[in-house]
């Protein structure tokens, strides 16, 4: 299992209408306009943003004593790497996940024992994206109702 590191922050409100940025960098992997879902009306500009597995699964040991340092390196690296002029950070909230994300799919993608009614599934069995949780359960039902 590969661990994750979140960092979600706001800044004053900003002309940027991208809705989410995929990095090719060490550290920060992902970045998410959360205003651009359209869920709720804000006056700031509210960002989440995803470490890359590799830089967290050297961090996390010690991501709750260095929470600032932390969410600090993912925010200077999202502004370097986006070109959003840096504004004062006016709120943000880190979070790891030492277990997040599985990058390495197992060989079943659900597990069923008919003798005991019992079964299991969850994005871990299959992949390392929401759709795999998708995936699992399905795979599961086809068992059931066999």
């Amino acid at each position: 299992m590969d661990a994750n590191i979140t960092v979600m922050f706001s800044i004053k409100k900003t002309n940027n209408n991208v809705s989410s940025y995929l990095f090719d960098d060490k550290i920060l992997g992902w970045a998410a306009k959360e205003n651009s879902k359209k869920r709720f009306k804000s006056n700031q500009d509210l960002w989440t943003l995803q470490s890359t597995y590799n830089w967290a699964n050297k961090m996390i040991k010690q991501n709750r004593e260095n929470k600032d340092i932390n969410s600090k390196t993912l925010i200077e690296h999202f502004f370097k790497l986006t070109g959003i002029k840096k504004t004062k950070i006016l709120f943000s909230l880190n979070h790891g996940w030492k277990y997040s994300s599985n990058s390495n799919s197992l060989k079943i993608k659900s597990y069923w024992n008919s003798s005991l009614n019992l079964g299991a599934c969850a994005d871990w069995f299959v992949g390392p994206r929401l759709e795999a949780g998708w995936i699992s359960a399905n795979d599961l039902y086809k068992k059931i109702i066999k």
